[in-house]
């Protein structure tokens, strides 16, 4: 069969680029843009749990590629400040992103709202916990657990410093953008007789779009290439047991050796329900990783479908309630250990052990929503979470087409699969299943799409000039 495709522009996840909201807008004028880049090595120095797959039941056995992390500093001329920050990470968590922006205001005097961190969601990297506690599989207890507890402790410190390197090394510079196209990912949710099943689904939405911000010194040096794409970092399955980024790292590798001088920053877009094709090798995730360096080059080796940015920078960041949607009292807990098959039986007596040791169970969660605007020129959204592909195709018809509006997930907390309304409806691992595996109470409610995209547009209309 061949393979189709629903293309829509997916300004993937740049998305922290803004200044402050409070700023008046009568005296906004265009930027005479800064900009400063560090990065730091985040690779573990031993084993460590790895992330993504339950499966894996032992720890780590090696470097394949080093991990990363990057930042991009940017400032208007009214002095207002961004920091973007991308890491080689299955996630961050909202506690963690929480303790990094508290640390950096008290240091920086950074605004919570100028500052994102985007995580590639690398399935080959360790798993970040603030405790062995939250390592349990299943309720086994994993040895050697506070190797990866010491990691994301020194994880958070190294982030918090690296904030401070790109702050410090602000210099003029230019900023451009522009979009490319790559085409290994393909919709995962295949239709079966037994319902919606992981797999291949060529008839599927995905989201082609590879956004691209280019930022260079006055002079015309690279300093900043930042590029999306919105395909789950999954090439590598769980018989790898050396630590690597996946196609992303290989692809960021591509474009520096493109751009000497440059720091290249990965964002993931919404890539909750897509997956690279073919996978399974780490010669596929460098195959992958090229495609995708290449189709930045080709991008950027086209100047006249560049489009300068003037500023002003704007952000906005916000916080709504999303709800679960199912019973969450004992006895409906009970009726589905005694008759649920293991993955909701397991899920079943992991929340009865915390009803009874007193523990509150969660009947909602905070979801949060960032926005900045580069001027009148570009909007970005960055949602937090898994995001499936529908909700770029809708902000996209909304908010704007590829050319000003840039949807990224994986933003600021990783909270789980944020299904539309449809993938919700259909079931699956997206669709709900994946919250049996979690210590969430039950999948989300229905009207998980209707509050996130009502966040969208609120975001978006602080930060825009109209």
């Amino acid at each position: 069969m061949a393979k189709t495709f629903r293309t829509i522009g997916c300004w993937a996840a740049c998305v922290l680029l803004l200044g402050g909201p409070q700023a008046g807008r009568a005296q906004e004028s265009s930027a005479g843009w800064k900009a400063g880049t560090a990065r730091v090595d985040t690779t573990p120095t031993g084993p460590v749990w790895m992330s993504g797959y339950a499966s894996r039941n032992k720890p780590s056995q090696g470097i394949a590629h080093p991990l990363a992390a990057k930042a991009l500093a940017l400032a208007d001329d009214r002095g207002t400040k961004i920091v973007m920050v991308t890491c080689d990470i299955i996630s961050f968590s909202r506690e963690f992103t929480t303790r990094v922006s508290e640390r950096v205001k008290d240091k920086h005097g950074l605004p919570r709202e100028n500052l994102v961190l985007f995580a590639s969601h690398c399935h080959s990297g360790p798993t970040p916990s603030d405790s062995t506690e939250r390592l349990k599989s299943n309720g086994v207890e994993r040895e050697n657990a506070q190797s990866n507890v010491d990691y994301t402790r020194n994880l958070e410190d190294k982030i918090v410093g690296l904030i401070g390197q790109a702050l410090g090394k602000l210099e003029p510079a230019r900023v451009s953008y522009t979009v490319g196209r790559a085409h290994f990912a393909l919709n995962r949710r295949e239709k079966s007789d037994r319902g919606i099943k992981l797999g291949k689904n060529p008839a599927g939405p995905t989201d082609e779009i590879v956004p691209i911000l280019r930022v260079r010194t006055e002079g015309g040096k690279p300093l900043a290439v930042v590029f999306g794409y919105a395909c789950h970092n999954t090439t590598l399955r769980p018989d790898m047991m050396r630590i690597d980024p996946d196609y992303a790292g290989y692809a960021q590798d591509r474009v520096e050796a493109d751009n000497p001088g440059a720091v290249a920053l990965f964002v993931t877009g919404c890539a909750g329900d897509a997956d690279p094709h073919p996978f399974g090798t780490l010669d596929m995730a460098k195959e992958h990783g090229q495609e995708l360096g290449a189709a930045v080059k080709l991008a950027l080796d086209r100047p006249l479908y560049m489009t300068a940015l003037s500023g002003p920078l704007r952000s906005a960041f916000g916080e709504v309630t999303i709800r679960f949607g199912g019973p969450t009292d004992r006895a409906s807990y009970e009726k589905i250990r005694d008759t649920a098959i293991a993955g909701r039986k397991q899920h079943a007596v992991r929340m009865l052990e915390a009803i009874d040791q007193g523990k509150p169970i969660r009947s909602e969660y905070p979801y949060a929503v960032q926005a900045f605007a580069l001027g009148d020129q570009l909007t970005m959204v960055a949602l937090s979470g898994e995001v499936v592909v529908d909700y770029a195709i809708r902000l996209q018809k909304e908010l704007g087409g590829e050319r000003n509006l840039w949807v990224a997930a994986y933003a600021n907390d990783v909270v789980g699969y944020i299904p539309s309304v449809r993938v919700l409806k259909e079931g699956g691992y997206e669709g709900g299943e994946s919250f049996y595996g979690s210590t969430f109470p039950t999948p989300l409610a229905d009207d998980i799409e209707s509050i996130v995209v009502s966040a969208a547009h609120a975001m978006a209309g602080k930060v825009r000039r109209d």
